[in-house]
């Protein structure tokens, strides 16, 4: 009730203002063929009294004239015409409950006040009575059957976010898969040149590498004497092909993290011989993990 108030006050400041801003065109119009101030003000106001009757004339043609022959020629279209049969079945209900609320006292009424012929009468209509609740409910029920089935069905999800949400679960599994087959290399192939500390902390440095876009912040680690710089480039070839890394990204990579290794190796020169196999080393190109 307070929304359709606030539309009706809406609508007559739209039309008000329309008709203002009509006569003081009228007005200006006055002005500019050489009439005096009053005579244009004398225009404002008979021009805004006529554009309002005119108005208040065309709603009042529009309701009474218009409205019924717009509603006949809307009926013979089926939606319009199924729409206002729905709201008139919705009426329906009601009306029923409250005969049935006037039938049930009176039988009641009659079943005590009149003799044995008059209870065999109220009879039926207590039947009558009953049959119209059992119908009621009947068709009380009917819409709450279709609103739970349709609050299922929304909450079902669709053919194509089941799809995607088991295409997201796949991949999550294939990258999770994959870098836990790195790591477990990298134990297996340094375990025995780095100490527990140091291999756990490459391990992490490995797996921010996978999954980040860009190069982990990282404190050098110091491998083993016993391994060359060609060893820590076929490390760092073996795990970057794994991951799919460009070649510089990987190189920039191993050289953060094996400085004490490589600090006399350029990166260019990293990427160039990480997958060469001509010099003896201990950690080979390894093409199963790759």
């Amino acid at each position: 009730m307070e929304q359709k108030k606030i539309e009706h006050i809406t609508l007559n400041l739209i039309v008000f203002g329309t008709i203002v801003i009509i006569g003081v065109l009228a007005r200006q119009t006055a002005l500019h063929y050489g009439w005096d101030e009053f005579s244009s003000y004398l225009i404002l106001v008979v021009c805004s009294i006529v554009i309002g009757a005119i108005y208040f004339n065309l709603q009042m043609i529009f309701g009474q004239i218009l409205a019924p022959i717009i509603e006949k020629c809307f009926v013979r279209f089926e939606c319009y015409r199924n729409k206002t049969i729905e709201i008139e079945e919705y009426r329906e209900p009601i009306e029923d409950a409250v005969d049935v609320e006037q039938i049930i006292p009176e039988s009641q009424i009659e079943v005590e006040t009149t003799s044995d012929t008059s209870e065999e009468i109220s009879t039926p209509l207590l039947s009558e009575s009953n049959e119209g609740v059992a119908k009621l409910q009947k068709e009380d029920a009917t819409p709450s059957i279709i609103c739970n089935t349709s609050v299922e069905e929304s909450t079902q999800p669709s053919e194509y976010e089941v799809l995607r949400a088991n295409a997201m679960a796949e991949k999550e599994r294939t990258s999770q898969e994959r870098l836990d087959k790195v790591l477990t290399y990298t134990k297996r192939t340094l375990v025995t040149y780095l100490d527990e500390a140091s291999l756990n902390r490459l391990c992490g440095y490995i797996t921010e590498y996978y999954v980040s876009d860009s190069l982990p912040k990282v404190e050098p680690i110091k491998l083993s004497s016993q391994l060359k710089s060609i060893d820590a480039m076929h490390f760092g070839w073996n795990i970057g092909k794994a991951f799919g890394k460009p070649r510089l990204q990987t190189a920039t990579f191993i050289k953060k993290v094996f400085t004490h290794t490589l600090h006399d190796v350029e990166i260019s020169t990293i990427e160039r011989k990480m997958s060469h196999t001509e010099s003896e080393c201990k950690i080979r190109l390894d093409k199963k993990i790759a």
